[in-house]
């Protein structure tokens, strides 16, 4: 039976709490989650991929049960934060997945250590335009605790409304979630418009994929994104939305075999 160990790992600023799977040796393929989730959200893409790799799910500072970062943090600063947990876990190299802001994350890690990444897939690039931009800044509400609870209900309806179909369990977990990470989720939403995230994208030289469901809400950043890489690959992954590591765990585990094998 695959089990799934949690622990926690040092870093200069805090802990950061880690999902491990490992049954088999080699270069570990390190998971970095979405805004506002956690490397629970890995948790089925673990499994099945435990036949082929040793994989490492962290929890971005401030989300899960990592510790809070400073009140304004950049992704270079996530970045080098995870850097330092993978460093003292006694990861050399590895093979990244990022999905939504972990894709962010592991564009910037690529970029500060170009030794460190072997192959990166990156699932929903956040390759956004001006107008991408505005509309999520319009869409970010100041952190504040409600009477009625209505702070609760408006992150549920607003997850709900990305994906109809996503189980009510995961819509739980998401808002549950959300709600932990507070003002560090608008805070990685900032980092992530702040990033140069062209700029360093298109200066890697490693192997890179980048995917998306077909109803994702960075799917308009796919073209984008494949059209500036060296060394690139596009998927599109048919009738999957922004939730696809949970609704169809099993196409993202055999696109990650089949690219980083």
């Amino acid at each position: 039976m695959s089990i799934i160990r949690k622990g926690y790992v040092d870093t200069p600023d805090g802990q950061i709490h880690f999902r491990q799977l490992k049954q088999v040796d080699g270069v570990p393929l390190v998971l970095l989650h979405q805004t506002a989730s956690s490397g629970m959200m890995f948790e089925p893409l673990m499994t099945l991929l435990s036949d082929s790799f040793h994989t490492l799910a962290l929890d971005t500072p401030g989300f899960g049960a990592s510790f809070s970062p400073p009140s304004l943090f950049t992704v270079h600063y996530l970045s080098s934060t995870l850097h330092a947990a993978l460093t003292n876990l006694g990861v050399e190299s590895c093979y990244l997945f990022g999905h939504h802001t972990g894709s962010a994350i592991a564009v910037q890690m690529a970029h500060d250590h170009p030794n460190f990444v072997k192959k990166m897939v990156l699932s929903g690039p956040p390759l956004l335009n001006e107008a991408q931009i505005n509309g999520l800044k319009a869409s970010l509400k100041p952190f504040a605790i409600a009477e009625d609870g209505s702070h609760l209900t408006h992150v549920w309806e607003r997850i709900r409304k990305r994906d109809s179909a996503l189980p009510l369990e995961t819509v739980h977990r998401e808002v549950l979630l959300t709600q932990s990470a507070r003002e560090a989720a608008q805070g990685a939403y900032q980092a992530v418009f702040e990033q140069p995230f062209k700029v360093q994208l298109e200066a890697l030289e490693i192997p890179i994929l980048v995917m998306a469901g077909e109803h994702d809400t960075l799917r308009a950043s796919l073209e984008p994104a494949y059209s500036i890489l060296k060394n690139g690959t596009m998927k599109v992954i048919p009738n999957q939305g922004p939730y696809i590591c949970d609704q169809n765990p099993q196409a993202v585990a055999d696109v990650i075999k089949e690219f980083c094998s």
